[in-house]
């Protein structure tokens, strides 16, 4: 196993208490829409993958060549916009839907 290969620290039994390493951010993804904008009702096999959610926890970030952490560019808080397919997927004690993902798969932040 490379250093590369772990993801973050969870201290506790919850996803939501992780501690991203490096350049990762844990994201709490945005809840799937029951309905399409035409008042459709949606199963749970129809509903889009939301790629749309908000940060909860970053990583100190990546070391430079000279041993240099380089801050990352989103904080908790914010809102953004992720790559649809990165990352690792994870659910919270509550049910809710964590993902974990390098800061380079952020797209756009939002707010």
């Amino acid at each position: 196993m490379k250093e590369d290969d772990i993801i973050g620290i969870l201290e506790s039994d919850d996803v939501k208490d992780m501690k991203p390493l490096n350049d990762r951010i844990l994201i709490k993804v945005a809840e799937a829409s029951d309905k399409t904008e035409a008042g459709l009702i949606l199963t749970e096999t129809t509903k889009e993958k939301p790629s749309i959610g908000t940060v909860v926890a970053v990583g100190p970030g990546s070391l430079d060549e000279e041993g240099k952490r380089q801050p990352l560019s989103v904080s908790p808080g914010s809102t953004v916009l992720y790559s649809k397919y990165a990352g690792g997927e994870f659910k919270g004690a509550d049910g809710t839907n964590y993902i974990v993902l390098r800061v380079s798969d952020v797209m756009a932040e939002l707010s």
